[in-house]
Order: structure tokens, then C-alpha cells, then sequence
């Protein structure tokens, strides 16, 4: 990374997680049938499973803002909800203590799912991924995503951008605070830390971390000289590249939805788009610096007619 020593480029990206939307019913509904799975392989007895009237009451919550259905829509909400609490319960009273103790997470789980609130933070978004988090997008065909967020570096010289750290964040932290967790990454990789990290306006805050200072969009200094700001004017425009990058991760090296499981499913997701996205840039590099050679000694080899 000589020649990309000098700065490099950072951003953040979401990296969504394979759920379905979440909704309160959504969400009671799956707590329904996971207490309903662990009573069957546990071989607890039930008063009554809720299966059929559940699955009727999540239909009927569908489309709960047209003016004819919005009463019998939040009705059908409160009514899976407090089944849910009731075979929770039902359940937990019905386990001996090793049970319990053996579906202590899950249970958990489920009962921070029928107790959370519309205002609460931290809330359960997906029982097979609790650690899916909403971050606000701000668009207008998109207003959130659920996911988790992704931080990454690329070169900033001209010419092709190779990633040299990426990693995924279960928690949603502002965006100047995954800087610093990026540039440990790069030196456990045995990556030269470079001088600037050229960021926008979402990374301030600390002007150096690690001993490299962090350039953001500002006003002029008084003393900064035409020369400087020519300078700083023409990183800021190309910290834009590491947009098309986050994109192609996105739509070519299946960062945009993340299918594997656990916490460490984020991290090994992002890492392997990044690592396919580098290996398409070496292949592009090799292709253009040793095949051209070797075409070369062939086709003159067939033009003059002697071997190469």
C-alpha cells in the first residue's frame, strides 16, 4: 500500500439481515409457534396451541390502515399479544428447572418481545437474529433498514480501489466511532496506517485516532493557504468513490442481505464480499499485466512462423 499511504477513504453501509419485516404481530406470532415447538419437543401438554386462530389473527391485521379495517386490525393485535403472554406463562409454569434452564435465552427473548413497547429502544427485531438492529436510511422509497452496520477503508489513489479493512458492528454506533476499530483492523492485517482518513460529514468528531489525523467537510481555516484548500477540496470530491464500491458489494458480492446465522455470520458475510471484490481487482491487474505478454510472444510466434 505504498502509494495509498498517503490517505485513504471510509464510509458506512447497512448490511440487512434475512428477516421479514418486523411488526408486533409478526413477532407475537413467531413467539406463538416457538412455544408451541418447545412444548411438543419437550412433551409439555398444552390447554390449547392457538394455531389456527393465530395464524386468522395476523391476516387479520394486514392492511390496518384503511378506515374499515383499522378497529378490527388493532383488536387482532391485541388478541395475539396476550395469547402469547398466556402460552408464555403457560409454559414457563409447566418446565421443571432444568428446562428452564436449558430454554433460558430463548425464553427471554420471547418475553422482552410481548413486553417491548413502540417508543422502547433496543428492541427485538427477529428471534433467529435478536442482534438486528433499525438504522434510519432517510429515503423516501426507504425509511429504515434492519441490519446491522458496516464500516470499511478503500485506497484513496487513483485508479482501482482495493478495500483494506471491512467489519460489521452488532451495536448502531455512530459512524465517527467505527473509524477507529477499522484502523486496528488494518494493522493486525500488517497494513501501513495511512495519514488522513477522508470521511464525510457523519465522521465528526475526534480529529486523530491512532496517530492519523480524520479530514472532514468543514469551513476554511484561516491560515489554511489556496494551495491547502485546492488539496482538501479535491480529497473530499474523491472520498465520493467508495460509493460506487458499497454498491457493487452490494448487487455483485452478496453484501446486500446477509443469510448466515449468529453474530459472527455479520462479520464473515462482510468479509467475503470484500475478499472477492479485491481478488476481482487483482485478476484485472494480472490480466492486464502478464496475458497481454504472453498473447504477445504467440500471436508473434504465428506471424513469423517460428516457436516463442
Amino acid at each position: 500500500m505504498e502509494k495509498s499511504s498517503k490517505f485513504v477513504l471510509s464510509d458506512t453501509t447497512v448490511q440487512e439481515n434475512n428477516t421479514t419485516f418486523p411488526t408486533d404481530a409478526k413477532l407475537c406470532k413467531k413467539v406463538i409457534d416457538k412455544c408451541n415447538k418447545i412444548a411438543k419437543a419437550e412433551g409439555i401438554s398444552q390447554r390449547r396451541s392457538y394455531t389456527r386462530q393465530s395464524k386468522q389473527l395476523v391476516r387479520d391485521t394486514h392492511n390496518s390502515k384503511h378506515p374499515k379495517r383499522a378497529k378490527m386490525a388493532r383488536r387482532a393485535q391485541r388478541r395475539l399479544r396476550t395469547i402469547a403472554k398466556t402460552q408464555l406463562r403457560e409454559l414457563k409454569r409447566k418446565m421443571s428447572e432444568e428446562q428452564l434452564e436449558k430454554y433460558a435465552e430463548i425464553l427471554n427473548l420471547c418475553e422482552m418481545v410481548v413486553n417491548q413497547q413502540k417508543g422502547d429502544s433496543n428492541k427485538i427485531y427477529s428471534l433467529h437474529k435478536p442482534f438486528t438492529k433499525c438504522i434510519a436510511k432517510g429515503k423516501a422509497h426507504k425509511q429504515y433498514e434492519f441490519g446491522n452496520k458496516v464500516g470499511l477503508t478503500a485506497t484513496g489513489s487513483r485508479g482501482r480501489k482495493i478495500i483494506t479493512s471491512i467489519r460489521a458492528f452488532v451495536d448502531n454506533l455512530y459512524d465517527g466511532h467505527t473509524i477507529e476499530p477499522l484502523l486496528s483492523q488494518m494493522v493486525s492485517n500488517n497494513i501501513s496506517l495511512p495519514k488522513e482518513v477522508v470521511y464525510d460529514r457523519g465522521g465528526k468528531g475526534a480529529k486523530q485516532i491512532m496517530g492519523v489525523s480524520i479530514l472532514t467537510p468543514d469551513k476554511a481555516k484561516a491560515k489554511d493557504s489556496a494551495y491547502t484548500k485546492r488539496q482538501k477540496r479535491k480529497k473530499f470530491r474523491s472520498r465520493a468513490g467508495i460509493e460506487p464500491i458499497i454498491g457493487h458489494l452490494k448487487s455483485d458480492f452478496r453484501m446486500a442481505q446477509n443469510y448466515l446465522m449468529g453474530e459472527q455470520g455479520i462479520q464473515i458475510n462482510a468479509l467475503l464480499s470484500a475478499t472477492a471484490w479485491n481478488l476481482k481487482k487483482w485478476m484485472e491487474k494480472f490480466k492486464e499485466k502478464f496475458l497481454w505478454l504472453f498473447s504477445r510472444k504467440v500471436f508473434a510466434a504465428d506471424f513469423y512462423g517460428y516457436a516463442a
